[in-house]
This record gives structure tokens, C-alpha cells and sequence, in this order.
């Protein structure tokens, strides 16, 4: 066994440094830790097994506190021989086996500097008898303009084996208290495979992160309603030239527009592109974001012969890997099992259990508000406005110099008469109306109606799903079915019927 006493860092002192400054994400700066320890244990796993009787599982703890000035990471694989130590710490010195998670070789150097000034590392190797300690202090290194740390060692059981790691002197890309649940989540999905296959236990501030299996859509072809279930996922095996992909695409049982659909793309069994909230949605696979195959596509696939970012956050050979997602597209929309067609056109039927479940929940929100919101005083003001008429002048006013950002036409006959619908969108935040109808003379059509619908209006604001265009249709629908109301109304005996839409607007904004 080689004793060492020192490890080289050459490298211009100032340069550590710039570490911090580069563009990273936090989650995958944390995820080199757990690489480096899931490397440990996978190229150890025999030796692992077998000191233990058969009976290990790789631990890695992770403690976050900014507060505190402290972030540790420490882990149970095999640890750093006194080999691998020397490779660890020098920069340039990348790892003999390229295959694995650590392949670069800088997980550790690039992910201590960039979340601190100062760490530590004590590591002991199983079947060593030395645990060995080294520390950099990056002011120690620059004042003094070192190229090699001294590294101590002590005597320590053959039989242990760890790594810890020690951070202090935190830099500002140390994360806070509140990215704390944001990246629980994206490691949870990043190393999913390895805690979904018992492999691998990986905690946060002392949570077991656990990740959370999306429910596959099982229903009948969207053309037999009353046909036989089925499990909307298709396993994929595909190859092209140098690159292969392995997996699955499936259908999600219940629609989402967040963190849930879209694919994940992995490399080598970790997440590189598509990890919890950031998935991959290809356009050729997932079609139109918001359109029902966007919010209901998700899949997992390994990719082979790609290489990855210095980071691990993307793939390099982008336009490649586009080429191969056009080429699944038939994979997934073949007429004997056409996922595709069903992301687009099957609706989950809603039980009555449903609706009961949403109705429980509905008024139990509605009680909750009601201790928190006072309806007769909020009417009374929406009273004062509607018989206001100087805010009624003042409304006409911004609504005529309201320049339209967007627009879109309707035209329909019925009972030999033709119509014309035009809809304007606007945004205007000082005008408090949700939307606007005024008719307009055009020879060619009996009526042409303009209606203008405020993007920016409070109710937009108050309600933090509306985010994407698909969040505004169901609004756009109420809208122009009140339009068509409007419209309606007069040859069915009602009159000022433009009342109704008048006040809808003022209590709109206040209740």
C-alpha cells in the first residue's frame, strides 16, 4: 500500500476562484457527490456484498444548511483508495474508466469551489487500513500560492469504508431553506432507477427521498368507449446508426401541464435531460403545449451513444437526438397500438364518485375563504361602480385607445343570416373589465361583433394557473358563449341585455 503525503492541485491559484462564477444548476452540482458514491459502490459491488454478508444498500446523506454555513455529504460505498485519491483532488487527472458516472473526473474539484471557500474530505477505503484527510481552504491556497496539499493518515478498521465531505465558507450558489423542496424533487428524479431498484437510499437533510411513479392510463381506445382496458405504454428498443434508446413512452391517467409530463432522457441509468420539472417535450412526440398529447405523453429512455455536457445537464449532439425522436414518432403511432392518436383524442370519462370528490372539496375551500372574505361588503362596492358613471366614461376610454396584441375571426350563418365574430386580445392592467362587446356595420354580414377579452385583468393575476395559453381556453369558451348569449338575448323578449355583462365584469373584479 502507498503512503502519501501530499496531492498535487497545480493549477493557477486564481482560477479556483472562478469556479463559483460558472453556470450551473444546483441540483446537478449536488448530483457529483452522488455519482462519485454511486461510481464507488457499482465498480465495489461484489466486495461490498460480500463484507456485509450479502446484505448492503449504498447510503448517501446529504445535509443542506445555508443558515449555518455547513453542507455535508457523506456516503457508505467503497471509498477512495489511495489511488483514486490522487485523481480525485488533481486537477486534469480524469478517471481510467470513462464508462461510469464519473467520467470526467471533476465532479468533486468543480462542485466543492462552486458551492464554497473551504471543504474537507475523509475518506477511508475498504480493505485499507489508513483513512486519509485532506482540506482545501481556497484564501489559504491563493495567499500562499500552493500546488500541493498535505494529506494526513491515520490507522482505521480494514473492514470500514466511507467518504465525508465537508463544506464551510459557503458561496452564493449554496442553496437556501426555500430551493430545498426543488431539489429533493429533481434528485428524486434524477437517480430514480437506482432507488426504484432498491439500490440505492438517498436522504436530504435526513428524508429518504422517495420518487413518485406517475399512474399509466388504462382505458379502452378512444373510439370504443365500452372496449377492453388497456395500458397506454409502449415499450421502445430502437437503434439508428451509433445511437440506441430503451424504454418507454406512455399515457398519463390524469392530464398535467406541470412536473409530471414530457420525457426523461437518461444516460448510463441517471437522469441527464427531463429531470422533474424541466422534462423533454420534443414537438414531433408531444405536439402543441397545452394541446391534450402535451399535457398527457411521458416516458422514460436510455439513450446510448450520445455523449453529455461537462455538467450532465444535456445531451451534445442535439440535432441527432431530434433526428431520433422523429424517428420514434411511428414507433408510438403505429394503427395497432396508436399512442399517439390516443394522448389526442381520448377524455377521461367523469364518474359521478368524481364529481362528489370535487364537490366536497369545493365547499370545503368556499368555508375556508368565507372566514377570510366578506361577500356583502364586496358587493356593495361593486354596486358603487356599476352606477358609477364616471368610471363607466373612464373605462370607455381605455377601451378605445386598447390596441390589440392579437386577434382571430368566427364567421357562421344561421337562419340565413351571417355573422361575424372578431375577438381582440388586449392588455390594458388599469382597465378593471374581464371583457368588452360592441357591434360594428360591415354591408357583407348582418351582425359583426367585436369582442375584446383583457389579458391583463386581475382575475388572470389572482389565480396563478394561468401561466400557458391552454390555461386561458376554458375562459375564452365561457367568454364567447356569454358573446353569443348577448347576442341571443334581444329576439327572446330581453332587454338592455348588455347589463348582464356590464355587471359580470364589476363583480368579477371584486368577488
Amino acid at each position: 500500500m502507498e503512503k502519501i503525503n501530499t496531492i498535487s492541485i497545480k493549477f493557477k491559484p486564481d482560477f479556483y476562484g472562478q469556479f463559483e462564477n460558472f453556470s450551473n444548476k444546483v441540483w446537478n452540482v449536488i448530483g457529483e457527490y452522488v455519482d462519485n458514491a454511486w461510481q464507488s459502490y457499482d465498480s465495489n459491488k461484489s466486495l461490498l456484498k460480500k463484507a456485509h454478508n450479502g446484505k448492503y444498500t449504498l447510503e448517501v446523506y446529504i445535509t443542506l444548511d445555508k443558515e449555518n454555513d455547513l453542507i455535508t455529504i457523506s456516503d457508505n460505498a467503497a471509498g477512495i483508495d489511495y489511488i483514486n485519491i490522487v485523481r480525485a483532488l488533481e486537477v486534469a487527472n480524469t478517471h481510467s474508466d470513462v464508462s461510469g458516472l464519473n467520467e470526467f473526473g471533476m465532479g468533486l474539484k468543480t462542485s466543492s469551489n462552486w458551492l464554497s471557500k473551504s471543504w474537507n474530505l475523509r475518506t477511508k477505503s475498504l480493505g485499507e487500513k489508513i483513512e486519509r484527510y485532506v482540506e482545501f481552504d481556497l484564501k489559504n491556497v491563493k495567499e500562499n500560492k500552493l500546488e500541493e496539499l498535505p494529506i494526513t493518515s491515520k490507522t482505521a478498521d480494514v473492514n470500514s469504508h466511507y467518504t465525508i465531505i465537508t463544506l464551510t465558507k459557503l458561496t452564493k450558489n449554496a442553496p437556501s431553506i426555500y430551493q430545498l423542496d426543488k431539489i429533493k424533487k429533481h434528485l428524486a428524479s434524477i437517480y430514480r432507477k437506482f432507488i426504484r431498484k432498491g439500490e440505492m437510499k438517498l436522504y436530504i437533510n435526513d428524508e429518504l427521498l422517495i420518487y413518485d411513479e406517475p399512474e399509466i392510463l388504462k382505458a379502452p381506445f378512444y373510439t370504443e368507449p365500452n372496449g377492453k382496458p388497456i395500458e397506454w405504454k409502449k415499450e421502445i428498443n430502437f437503434s439508428s446508426g451509433i445511437y440506441k434508446v430503451k424504454g418507454f413512452i406512455g399515457l398519463l391517467n390524469t392530464m398535467s401541464t406541470s412536473e409530471v409530463n414530457g420525457l426523461s432522457l437518461f444516460r448510463r441509468g441517471r437522469v441527464i435531460e427531463g429531470s422533474y420539472d424541466e422534462k423533454y417535450r420534443p414537438k414531433v412526440l408531444c405536439g402543441q403545449a397545452g394541446s391534450p398529447r402535451h399535457k398527457r405523453i411521458f416516458g422514460e429512455l436510455e439513450l446510448e451513444g450520445f455523449s453529455v455536457s461537462f455538467n450532465k445537464g444535456s445531451f451534445q449532439e442535439q440535432e441527432d437526438l431530434e433526428a431520433l425522436m422523429e424517428a420514434l414518432h411511428s414507433e408510438i403511432s403505429a394503427k395497432d397500438f396508436d399512442l399517439y392518436t390516443q394522448a389526442e383524442k381520448y377524455t377521461l370519462p367523469k364518474t359521478q364518485e368524481n364529481n362528489k370528490q370535487v364537490a366536497k372539496k369545493i365547499i370545503s375551500n368556499l368555508k375556508k375563504s368565507k372566514k377570510e372574505f366578506n361577500l356583502k361588503a364586496n358587493v356593495e362596492v361593486s354596486l358603487k361602480e356599476i352606477n358609477s358613471k364616471n368610471i363607466a366614461t373612464l373605462n370607455d376610454r381605455i377601451l378605445k385607445k386598447a390596441i390589440a396584441i392579437e386577434s382571430y375571426e368566427d364567421f357562421f350563418e344561421f337562419d340565413n343570416e351571417k355573422y361575424k365574430l372578431k375577438l381582440e386580445l388586449i392588455t390594458e392592467p388599469n382597465l378593471p373589465v374581464l371583457y368588452s362587446m360592441e357591434q360594428e356595420e360591415d354591408e357583407l354580414f348582418t351582425k359583426k361583433i367585436l369582442y375584446r377579452i383583457n389579458l391583463a385583468h386581475p382575475f388572470f393575476m389572482r389565480f396563478d394557473r394561468f401561466k400557458k395559453d391552454g390555461d386561458y381556453q376554458p375562459i375564452i369558451s365561457i367568454i364567447r358563449s356569454l358573446v353569443l348569449a348577448e347576442l341571443k338575448a334581444p329576439s327572446q323578449g330581453t332587454k338592455n341585455a348588455g347589463n348582464v355583462r356590464i355587471n359580470f365584469n364589476h363583480f368579477l373584479r371584486n368577488i
